[in-house]
């Protein structure tokens, strides 16, 4: 096997091969983040859908299957406000499109159960102490951030722009993930 010709992320991450398992919420799971770390990438668990009881669980899986490093991935998001009119009114724009496909335009709206990087999650961390912990949509506030890099994870985040990459670095990432509209685009408003 040829030796990678830079191998700072894998000295930063503690890996062997400078592989990165997408932390995609709702596809990754915890057999993959054990495959990718026992090869010897860095596997990531997506935490976005997932309970403090069900990230503990996975962890608890993961750590019986490999020493190896791993990344817990959290969405840093703002929940956006439910507001009727708004609802209403797109709903109302697109009720052809409703009554075409044979769908009801007054059933409910499923609403986001993806939960915002918050105290309690890092408390999580700080219990779990990954190696790794990886963000999407910005950062958690700095206090919420100090935490975390106190636990000795090393903290990564995706950037979808050259302005997001370098707020991410001026914030305290240790890395940052270039990532494209095609790999879901998961950008930060940072105007």
């Amino acid at each position: 096997m040829t030796t990678w010709p830079d191998n700072r992320t894998q000295r930063l991450l503690g890996i062997d091969l400078p592989i990165l398992l997408a932390p995609m919420a709702g596809a990754a799971t915890s057999e993959m983040a054990i495959a990718v770390a026992e090869a010897g990438g860095l596997g990531s668990l997506p935490c976005a859908l997932l309970t403090p009881e069900q990230i503990r669980a996975e962890v608890a899986h993961i750590r019986q299957h490999t020493t190896r490093p791993i990344n817990l991935n959290f969405f840093c998001h703002q929940p956006p406000q439910f507001d009727v009119d708004r609802e209403n009114n797109w709903k109302k724009r697109l009720e052809p499109y409703y009554h075409e496909l044979n769908i009801d335009p007054q059933a409910p709206t499923p609403i986001s159960n993806r939960a915002p990087f918050d105290a309690a999650l890092c408390d999580l961390v700080a219990e779990l102490k990954p190696e790794v912990v990886s963000f999407h949509f910005g950062l958690p506030d700095k206090t919420l951030l100090a935490r975390v890099k106190g636990t000795g994870a090393k903290v990564i985040s995706s950037a979808t722009s050259v302005d997001e990459a370098r707020w991410l670095e001026q914030e305290g990432c240790d890395a940052i993930i270039a990532q494209g509209s095609e790999a879901g685009g998961h950008s930060r408003d940072i105007s």
